[in-house]
């Protein structure tokens, strides 16, 4: 089983359409690509976008079929089957930025699609991340939640990987034991109605003896060992 299996297979559920909610850090937009790229393979209408910031469609390729930047485009167009559809708004502010559509249409977002994939944290491109008060930004909607932190972390400094962090501290066993069962740590917004999942991302970057160790992780959530950018389970 490759690691996109494996998450289809923690994420989905029989009775609900899947709206996946991203939070953490250490790869939330090369995970929402990829699981894009995975479910539109499947036949599946697919839609991303954020609920909070994300890069923009104007200078990065989310490898999609259609974007679009605004309302109106987006509610005239038809998706289809094997097709997928990014829709977000321009930052006014930062045009390398686009930020979540208008929290009043979030809800209706799932409708016309089969799986609605968003990206709902941001972690200024560090690998591991303690939350604050404003995030991640989980809606009702939301059917599943991936929490993830990138294995790049492991062996650095807490204050120079992980946002949120100002601490010394080595990010090793205990580090992540401790962002795991901190409240404003990993698991941050996940309710029991969710599938939920823990994914070490990046875990081609360590030795297979600390991903061994790693494993005896403890969390309410499954914890999974994987590359997104190789597809592969650890």
């Amino acid at each position: 089983m490759q690691l996109l299996d494996k998450i289809d297979e923690l994420v989905t559920s029989d009775s609900k359409k899947l709206v996946l909610g991203i939070t953490g850090a250490g790869g939330k937009t090369s995970t929402l690509i990829a699981l894009g790229k995975y479910y539109r393979a499947k036949g599946k209408k697919v839609l991303l976008s954020t609920t909070t910031k994300i890069q923009s469609p104007r200078f990065f390729n989310f490898e999609v079929d259609h974007v679009f930047l605004n309302e109106a485009d987006f509610f005239n167009h038809e998706p289809k089957e094997f097709e997928s559809v990014l829709f977000v708004e321009k930052h006014i502010m930062n045009a390398k930025k686009a930020i979540s559509p208008r929290e009043e249409i979030l809800s209706i977002l799932p409708n016309k699609y089969d799986v609605v994939i968003f990206e709902a944290d941001g972690a200024r491109c560090l690998p591991c991340k303690i939350h604050n008060d404003r995030d991640p930004v989980i809606t009702n909607e939301m059917t599943a939640i991936i929490a993830l932190v990138g294995l790049s972390s492991y062996n650095d400094m807490a204050a120079n990987v992980c946002m949120g962090e100002n601490s010394t501290e080595i990010v090793d066993f205990n580090y992540y034991q401790k962002l795991i069962d901190n409240e404003e740590g990993l698991l941050k917004g996940i309710k029991d109605t969710h599938k939920s999942m823990i994914l070490f991302n990046q875990s081609d970057l360590v030795d297979s003896n600390t991903i061994e160790n790693l494993k005896n992780l403890k969390a309410t959530s499954q914890i999974v060992f994987g590359s997104i950018k190789y597809n592969k389970l650890y």
